[in-house]
Parts: C-alpha cells; sequence; structure tokens
C-alpha cells in the first residue's frame, strides 16, 4: 500500500501529473473533506510515495528530473542581456493554516512577479530539515521558480552534512549559508559542540563535500554587522567597516557565488558599500544584491531600525512622523519610499533588487509595477477569484479582503509583524490572523534575535518569591520598569484609564500582559484610542489578559460563571484549557465605521490564535527571563515553576456600552426580584452582579479572600485614592472657576477694547473726511472768512460771489 493517504482516483491522479496543477488546487478542492492537517501530512509524504502507483517519486528521482538551476548561472544571464533580476525572501508560517496559505501566497507572487529565485528561511521552527526541504522543494517544482535555502551553524556538522546531502537530493540547488545569531537571552554566539564558529566554515564545507554543484550566497552588511560595532550607541568607526568588510572577502574567498545584504534605507550607504567592496577584492562577476524591507507599519519599523541600527534618512523620518496615525498613509508612503529608493539603486546600475517580504504581497506588487517591471503577461487579474484554503471570506475580483487581527500580539510589535494578515488594507493594524501565511513564528525569524541586549537582571531584579514577580509588573505599570518579555514598550495611552485597576490585579497575583478599556464610539482621531485614520468613529470591548495560578483561576472562574457578559479562555504550558465560549467562535474586540467602507474589524479573540499565541507567551517566561540567572539559582527555578503551574487567561467584557448599560440592566433586574415573591438576599446579589464589568470583578474575587486586616489595608487604600481623586476634581474644579473668572474678564476687556477700536475708527473717518475737504477748497470755492464769519465758519460760493461784486 503506497503511504499516500489522498484520495487515489483515476481523475485525482491524471490531475496530479498535469504539470500546471498546483497545490493550491488541490487545496480548494479538497479543503471540504480534509483538514489542512492532512494537507501537511500529504506534503510530508509526497516524496516518500512509493512507484506501486507509477507517479509518485522518491524525493531523488524527482530531483533528477526536476532539479533546480543555479541562481548565480540565472542572475548572470539576466544582466548579460540588460534586464533586472527580481528575489524575494519568505519565512515559514506558525501554524497549519498559515502555511496553507503561504504555499498559496507563495505561488500568487511568483505567478504575477516572475521572480529570478525566492528564499526560504529556516529556524528551530521545524524538528528537522525534512519538512523544509519538502516546501521547498514543492515551491521549486511546483510554482517552477529557484529556490534559495537558509542554511545556519546552529546544528554540529555531522548534522550539517546531512542536511546538505539531502537539500541535494531534494533537487535544491542553492544555499544561503549563514553563521546565525546568538539564541534568545544569549549575549554572543557561541558554536554548539562540534559545530562551525562562523558561515566561512560553513561555506568550506560545502564546497568540500559538494564542489561546485550548489551556488552558495552569503550575507552582507552596507552598515556593518552589529557585533563589529565598536560601541553600541555609536556608529561604527571605518575600522569596523574594514573588518566587516574583511570577513565577507573571507566568505567571498572560501566560495560564495553571491552577496545578498541586510536591508536599508540609506541608499548612498549602500552604494559606498558596494564599491568598496570592489575595491578590496571582491570581484565584479560576484553579484551584490540590494536588500529591502518596504516600510508596511509604523511602529514595528521603528522597532527593526532600531534593533539592526539602520539608519534612516531624516526625510524619511519627518515623514513618517507626519503620517504616523494613518495607517493608508503610512503603507503608502512605504510604496512611495521603496520606489525611490529602488529607482535610485537601478540610476546607479544596480539591477539585482531583493525584496523582504514578510510573507505579504501588495506592497512589494505595488513597488515592483511601479518600476515598470510587472511582466505585461501578467498585468490583468487572474480569472479565478482570489482564495484562501482556510475557509477566509472569498475576495471578488478586484475587492478588499476583510481584516481581523487578534489581540494576543498588542504589546509584542515584533511580533505582529510576521503575523499581521494583509497590511493591504490595515497596514498600521496591531494583530495577525492565525489563517494568514504572515502569521509566523518571529522567534524562529531572524529579526527577533536582532533585539538589543538589556541588563535583565538589573531591569527586573533577582526575584525569590512570587510577590517579587508581582511587584515587577506592578513597576512596569509605574513606568519604573522599561519593558517586559510579552510587552516591548511603556503601556499605551489607552491604558492610563484602567490604570489603578491593572496595578490593584498585579499586586494580587494576576500578571497582566495586555488590556484594554471600554470605548463605545469615539472619534477614530482620538489621542488615546483613535485609530484608522480620521473620519471615522471606534469601538472597543474591555479586554484583559493575565497569567496566574491554578488556585487563582479557580476562584475566579466560579466568579465568572455568574456573569453572561464575560467570556474567558484559559490555558496552561501543557495545553490543558477551561473556557466558557464555543471553540470556534471569533470574538471581535475592536471595530470601527469609516466613511464609504465596510465595518472594520482590526482585533479579534479566537481559540485557534490564542493556542498559537500560548506557545509564545509562556516559552518568553524561559527564554527571556529565566536566562537572565544562572543555572539552578533561586530566581531560575521560580521562573520555572510559573512558567509550568501558571494559566495564561483572557477575558472579554462583551458589554462595551459602558456602565450606564449594565447598570439600568441591573436596576431592572433588581426591580423584577423586589416584585417577585420569596426574594432573598443572595438571590439579589446574584441579580446585581450578574452585569458587573472585569475590573469590578476581580475587586470582589481578590477582597473576598482577603482577611480583615487586607480588607481594612484596602479599604484604606481606596479611601485614600478616593480622597486624592476629590482633591484633583476639586482642585480642577478650582481651576475651572478661576478660568471662568478670567474668561469673564477678558471677555469685559476685549469688549472694552473692542468698543475704543471702534471709537478711534470713527475719528479716524472723521479727521480723514475733514482732511478731503481741505484739499478740494481752491477749486470748490470753498474759504474761510476771517473777516465776515466767525473762525472756522465755511462761506458758501453764493456768498463770496456777493462780497467781490461790492467790491
Amino acid at each position: 500500500m503506497p503511504s499516500c493517504t489522498w484520495p487515489t482516483s483515476g481523475w485525482y491522479f491524471l490531475l496530479f501529473i498535469t504539470s500546471n496543477i498546483t497545490l493550491k488546487y488541490y487545496a480548494k478542492q479538497f479543503e471540504s473533506a480534509f483538514s489542512l492537517q492532512a494537507l501537511i501530512q500529504w506534503v510530508r509524504n509526497l516524496s516518500n510515495c512509493t512507484d506501486e502507483i507509477g507517479l509518485c517519486r522518491t524525493s531523488k528521482r524527482i530531483s533528477k528530473r526536476m532539479g533546480g538551476r543555479k541562481i548565480i548561472d540565472t542572475i548572470h544571464s539576466v544582466l548579460a542581456e540588460g534586464g533586472t533580476t527580481l528575489s524575494l525572501e519568505f519565512f515559514p508560517a506558525k501554524t497549519e493554516e498559515g502555511m496553507g496559505n503561504l504555499l498559496a501566497r507563495i505561488e500568487d507572487m511568483v505567478a504575477r512577479l516572475q521572480p529570478t529565485f525566492v528564499t526560504l528561511t529556516w529556524r528551530s521552527a521545524f524538528a528537522d530539515e525534512s519538512l523544509w526541504l519538502k516546501i521547498g522543494g514543492i515551491v521549486q517544482r511546483e510554482f517552477s521558480v529557484d529556490v534559495l535555502l537558509h542554511l545556519t551553524c546552529h546544528l554540529p556538522r555531522a548534522d550539517l552534512v546531512r542536511v546538505l546531502q539531502n537539500a541535494r537530493d531534494a533537487g535544491i540547488r542553492n544555499i544561503l549559508a549563514l553563521r546565525g545569531d546568538p539564541p534568545i537571552g544569549e549575549d554572543r554566539w557561541q558554536p554548539v559542540p562540534g559545530g562551525f564558529s562562523n558561515a566561512v566554515e560553513l561555506v568550506h564545507l560545502i564546497r568540500e563535500l559538494h564542489g561546485d554543484h550548489f551556488c552558495i550566497a552569503v550575507a552582507g552588511y552596507p552598515e556593518v554587522h552589529t557585533e563589529c560595532w565598536n560601541s553600541p550607541d555609536l556608529p561604527p568607526s571605518e575600522q569596523s567597516f574594514a573588518q566587516d568588510l574583511t570577513f565577507l572577502k573571507d566568505k567571498v574567498d572560501a566560495g560564495a557565488d553571491l552577496v545578498i545584504t541586510q536591508f536599508f534605507y540609506d541608499v548612498p550607504k549602500y552604494i559606498r558599500f558596494h564599491d568598496k567592496c570592489r575595491e578590496i577584492g571582491i570581484p565584479a562577476h560576484i553579484p551584490i544584491l540590494p536588500g529591502y524591507l518596504p516600510i508596511q507599519n509604523y511602529a514595528s519599523f521603528r522597532k527593526f531600525t532600531s534593533w539592526c541600527k539602520t539608519s534612516v534618512p531624516n526625510p524619511i523620518d519627518k515623514a513618517l512622523e507626519k503620517v504616523k496615525d494613518d495607517d493608508e498613509q503610512v503603507k503608502a508612503l512605504g510604496v512611495q519610499e521603496a520606489l525611490r529608493a529602488c529607482r535610485q539603486l537601478l540610476d546607479h546600475g544596480h539591477r539585482t533588487l531583493h525584496f523582504y517580504t514578510l510573507n505579504l504581497e501588495s506592497t512589494v506588487t505595488s513597488v515592483v509595477e511601479g518600476l515598470g517591471l510587472l511582466p505585461k503577461a501578467n498585468l490583468r487579474e487572474l480569472s479565478w477569484q482570489r482564495h484562501k484554503a482556510s475557509g477566509n471570506r472569498v475576495r471578488a475580483k478586484g475587492g478588499p479582503a476583510e481584516e481581523v487581527r487578534p489581540i494576543f500580539w498588542a504589546n509584542r510589535q515584533t511580533s505582529y509583524v510576521s503575523r499581521t494578515n494583509d497590511w493591504d488594507e490595515f497596514p498600521n493594524g496591531r494583530w495577525g490572523d492565525s489563517r494568514s501565511p504572515a502569521y509566523g513564528e518571529l522567534s524562529h525569524y531572524y529579526l527577533e534575535f536582532k533585539r538589543p541586549k538589556v541588563d535583565r537582571q538589573k531591569l527586573w531584579g533577582i526575584p525569590t518569591k512570587h510577590e517579587d514577580v508581582y511587584n515587577v509588573f506592578v513597576r512596569f505599570l509605574d513606568g519604573k520598569v522599561g519593558s517586559l518579555p510579552w510587552c516591548e514598550q511603556a503601556p499605551a495611552p489607552e491604558t492610563s484609564a484602567i490604570s489603578s485597576n491593572l496595578k490593584f490585579l498585579n499586586a494580587n497575583g494576576y500578571l497582566t500582559i495586555n488590556s484594554q478599556p471600554a470605548v463605545d464610539g469615539r472619534p477614530s482621531t482620538d489621542p488615546e484610542v483613535g485609530w484608522g485614520g480620521p473620519g471615522g468613529i471606534v469601538y472597543q470591548k474591555a479586554y484583559v489578559e493575565f497569567f496566574c495560578s491554578p488556585d487563582k483561576l479557580k476562584v475566579l472562574m466560579e466568579e465568572m460563571d455568574r456573569h453572561p457578559n464575560l467570556s474567558y479562555h484559559a490555558v496552561n504550558v501543557k495545553g490543558q484549557e477551561y473556557t466558557n465560549t464555543r471553540s470556534a467562535r471569533v470574538n471581535a474586540v475592536t471595530w470601527g465605521v469609516f466613511p464609504g467602507r465596510e465595518i472594520v474589524q482590526p482585533t479579534v479573540v479566537d481559540s485557534v490564535s490564542f493556542g498559537a499565541w500560548k506557545d509564545e507567551a509562556f516559552e518568553l517566561w524561559l527564554t527571556q527571563w529565566a536566562t537572565a540567572y544562572q543555572e539552578g539559582s533561586l530566581p531560575r527555578m521560580l521562573i520555572h515553576e510559573i512558567h509550568d503551574t501558571f494559566y495564561l487567561v483572557n477575558i472579554v467584557d462583551e458589554n462595551y456600552g459602558g456602565d450606564k448599560t449594565a447598570v439600568a440592566e441591573t436596576e431592572d433586574a433588581v426591580r423584577l426580584e423586589h416584585k417577585s415573591e420569596g426574594n432573598d438576599v443572595t438571590r439579589l446579589e446574584k441579580t446585581v452582579n450578574r452585569h458587573l464589568d472585569i475590573f469590578s470583578l476581580f475587586k470582589c474575587v481578590i477582597t473576598r479572600g482577603f482577611t480583615s486586616e487586607q480588607l481594612f489595608h484596602f479599604a484604606s487604600e481606596t479611601q485614600r485614592e478616593s480622597e486624592h481623586l476629590y482633591a484633583v476634581v476639586k482642585e480642577l474644579k478650582a481651576i475651572n472657576h478661576d478660568t471662568a473668572n478670567e474668561n469673564r474678564m477678558l471677555r469685559t476687556s476685549l469688549m472694552q477694547t473692542q468698543q475704543e477700536i471702534a471709537d478711534i475708527k470713527s475719528e479716524l473717518k472723521r479727521l480723514r473726511i475733514q482732511r478731503g475737504l481741505d484739499l478740494i477748497k481752491p477749486t470748490t470755492g470753498f474759504l474761510h472768512s476771517g473777516q465776515h464769519a466767525a473762525a472756522g465758519a465755511i462761506t458758501p460760493l453764493v456768498a463770496s460771489n456777493t462780497i467781490c461784486k461790492n467790491a
């Protein structure tokens, strides 16, 4: 029996052997009958199918018939003919649905843009190289494009030997040889036992074992690799620049065929880098491909350029600051700047463009089209509607895609970049859809490793008990701790409305990593909760996400079951979960209404996304926090214990209308209870509590477990807070009163000044008339009579003639 498990009917295999039938077609045809897990498994089994059915071949036999080409030969051929090469980088998606959609995304972009080659990154997202190679093989065979696979020095030499042989057997002819970055939490690179120290050794190994079978690409750094910088805060010196160039030349001398650079935005710096490479002896037949990462999101752009120490020209910096709150303008500016940079490169003769796509399509396609590099045969839309194997709403030809993004990555700016579904329509959307091909595991994507190193012990202290960890979260909300593993920057402005509540939760063991207040119809330009550009009205449900111990979760769930307006989902690192919602439910927690557009839902909560985020959220306890302490130390064991036992929980308050609605409903329910016979305190309490908001619920649960002393302390703190708020309100009222008096005085003064100005204008007008009369006296016969009239009197012309005659 062959290992292929998909249908074996004659028509299926007839389609299978038809060369123009692609993986997307299979996914489309069978998605209703087979899960994407089956599709992924089919991908795994494809190269292992036996000859019993006469159609599937082993990976080695397929490679002999359909092996790839060395991209260096293609590049030389295109350049010799005066053309321009285009290449695209993709990275592994995180979820099964995302992986299926990634294959569809690659197929779309390859068909439309016809790149010279594509690159596929590889990190520990795969347990071994098998799936990595099979995905590369499918892309190369089914989509008719050569694949450049990343390979790093994270494996021992023996494993690298195996991977290279398997890649050769799979028909792969192109390898990007990288040293790789230190694992998250480590400051410096350390080779694995039996491994390599740098990419030069890896290039030597490839050439030693396989001669010139592989085309080998290596990385270049126009602004110097960050490890060569003299200081993390100062630009690299000329000495550092020269040293980094020497490292690059060593890789070329070891046998590299081409260089792909780190992304940059300052084109003159790349041109200088290119020219220096030639000056030190890197020959002209070694192409140096400029890498470009289009600007698609303001926050991530700032984060990435900071982490990679990429300089940003002042005009770009100023332009971005002006539009940073308008998603569509950020995207438009990204396309504009990419076009400017690429045209500048082409004008200087650099005709090998490499784009870091982040698995996204729209911006890169717009840039290629704007450069006039879009193949003419593909300028029209495909005849079939775009389709996503995940079951997303089919997007009509030319129509916009529905935008939905989970909230879980709200405070992980770099994570949502790799998980945002189509920044095409909502580029500054904060979270990604689990079904998107861009929804990848960024901890396995290279930019995550560029995170600046900080003194984590100084940042988070040396915790020895749970309360010490709780205090770190409280201090973060107070602004005394700069970041947490789950929160890369200070709390958002909207958090100020619920800051005191959050601090109370964290102080009592509910460690919040994400939250938002309820918003009922605020302008989209609101400085705290606005998004999406001007002219819209935005809404959001109150939401909180946190870690807590099992015993705290138990008490909380018992209380939440009494409040139907609260939806929750809790899961631990082992996958044990509790929820009061349907597993397939997608809950919109942020949405907006904009002129001329459908309702936009940029933020959702759904079980699939939460499950995927769970893995990363728990991993951060270990990779970011625990590794700050020595193995076996008390702080490290404490963080491990929290990681192993705590639950990750999200709660949504469905009553986004605010307290007015809740109070009205509660009052109605209370009246009904009073009318009914036999009502008692318990029934009344249940009714009153039915519509408690999230934070009132937490206060009920937390204070219920307080001792008398703790309750007295809490009451005292609440009273002090109330007194402080009362004092603030009183002071504001006094200021308002003083301001009102001041305004009245100013209005009175203004009216007096206006009257004075009116009087001055009237007097000025009278004087102008008088002066005019004075000027016309000699020609009109008017005169002043000093003999026959009083001083200042005016004698008419008739009178003056009589005087003359009598004379």
